[in-house]
């Protein structure tokens, strides 16, 4: 009996053993599940779909454009200075000859009838400039500045007259035609980079002329008949204006101050690619016009010579004045030329190193009173850059250019030295009025330029 009892506890307790190591792993599981199920909850369903996002990459700064013109160091001041004449008669190598023969038919027939014989000097000169940068970004400078030039035409007919006389042509006239002008002025030179843009740079120029001299078109008139006698005859008149008496040549700072007028210039350019730059200028935009009180009449009275009269009377009409009469009351207002210019700079390299430049444009307001067309392209090789805060501060530098610039066509040949804290510029060329005389030395031209700072 005894043995039945004690088997009895034994299953009893092993029963309840296993229903108690169940009942636990339920209790577990049904904690897990509650668990999870909270989880859930606690989370959006929408946020649980949605896969984690990816860190967005750091925005990179685009490449700084490089424009093909501009300062090359952060101070500088110096001066420059240039001159060039020419003509479409005579060449240099028509004068260095061992023996020089005169023709003058010869000489007649080089002369155009359109063009007759044009003689041109120009001069330019800026005897202080000082510039101011902040490397590429933006900048400012001051300088004084001459520049001016003479035209003088000689008519074909003057020519035919000499070298064939007055035989195929007994009826022979035209005109002895000249202008040309000086202007001093102080400008200042304002540029920048558009910092929103960054890519358009612009130029204000402001400046305050004063013409020290103007000639506007004036004409000697000359003109000779043989039909049945023979008789010459002249006449005309020169204007000179000036912003000083030319009568005693008395310089007077008031007066010169007192004959002053301002202008602006403008200057943009716009990277269109890595390659190619497009950019425009308008010089001299009239503000204010200078006004001149000083002018000096040249008169040529008409002068008369007739054969005829020679022979009755037996004396010649030497009765020839010429007349000059100065003024200071006058008041004659005076613009500088207005200029157009549209260019563009190609750098097949994409930098620097090579830079082409065609340009073409118009200028108006001239003292030949008429507008003249102007076009040109140049060629510039940069070697050597060393400076990383200025895209143009190369060591050394060649330009190669040729065009046609209002009545003179031009070619020119020039470098550029850049140590730094010294540069210096050089260029010379040719020039005619016409295009086959510019290549046989009918005009030459030099420049130079030097430059100092850090």
């Amino acid at each position: 009996m005894k043995r039945y009892i004690s088997l009895f506890v034994c299953v009893l307790t092993l029963s309840l053993h296993v229903y108690g190591q169940e009942s636990t792993e339920k209790e577990l599981e049904s904690v897990r599940d509650h668990a999870e199920a909270s989880a859930k909850e606690a989370v959006p369903a929408d946020t649980a779909k949605k896969p984690a996002k990816e860190p967005k990459p750091e925005k990179q700064d685009k490449p700084k454009p490089v424009f093909a013109e501009g300062p090359r160091r952060f101070f500088e001041f110096g001066i420059d200075a240039g001159a060039g004449l020419a003509n479409n008669f005579i060449g240099v190598g028509d004068i260095l000859k061992q023996h020089i023969v005169l023709d003058l038919n010869k000489l007649g027939d080089k002369v155009r009838d359109d063009t007759g014989v044009s003689l041109d000097f120009d001069m330019a000169l800026t005897p202080f400039f000082l510039n101011m940068n902040a490397g590429d970004h933006w900048g400012f400078g001051i300088s004084t500045n001459v520049e001016g030039g003479i035209h003088v035409n000689l008519p074909k007919s003057l020519f035919t007259l000499i070298s064939e006389g007055n035989l195929k042509n007994h009826s022979n006239g035209g005109d002895i035609t000249a202008w040309g002008s000086v202007f001093a002025d102080t400008r200042v030179d304002i540029h920048a980079r558009i910092s929103k843009l960054n890519k358009l740079k612009i130029s204000i120029i402001p400046a305050m002329y004063v013409p020290l001299v103007y000639i506007p078109k004036s004409s000697i008139h000359y003109q000779l008949d043989a039909d049945d006698d023979l008789s010459v005859s002249t006449s005309g008149e020169i204007n000179v204006y000036s912003a000083f008496s030319l009568e005693d040549i008395g310089v007077d700072a008031t007066s010169i101050l007192n004959a002053k007028g301002f202008d602006i210039s403008l200057e943009a350019e716009y990277p269109i690619f890595p390659i190619l730059d497009v950019g425009a200028t308008v010089t001299h935009i009239p503000l204010v016009a200078a006004v001149l009180n000083n002018r000096m009449n040249i008169v040529l009275p008409e002068f008369n010579i007739n054969s005829s009269e020679i022979l009755d009377t037996g004396t010649i009409n030497t009765d020839f004045d010429l007349k000059r009469e100065y003024e200071s009351d006058v008041s004659y207002s005076v613009r500088r030329p207005l200029r157009f210019d549209f260019y563009a700079f190609y750098k097949p390299l994409k930098s620097n190193m090579l830079v082409l430049k065609p340009n073409i444009g118009f200028t108006l307001l001239t003292p030949a009173e008429k507008p003249y067309f102007n076009w040109g392209i140049d060629a510039r090789l940069n070697l050597l850059h060393f400076y990383k805060s200025f895209d143009n501060a190369y060591l050394f530098s060649v330009h190669l250019g040729t065009g046609l610039e209002e009545t003179l066509w031009k070619h020119r040949l020039g470098f550029a030295l850049n140590l730094r804290a010294f540069e210096l510029d050089v260029e010379a060329g040719l020039r005619s009025q016409e295009f086959a005389d510019s290549f046989k030395l009918h005009g030459l031209n030099i420049a130079v330029g030097l430059r100092f700072g850090w």
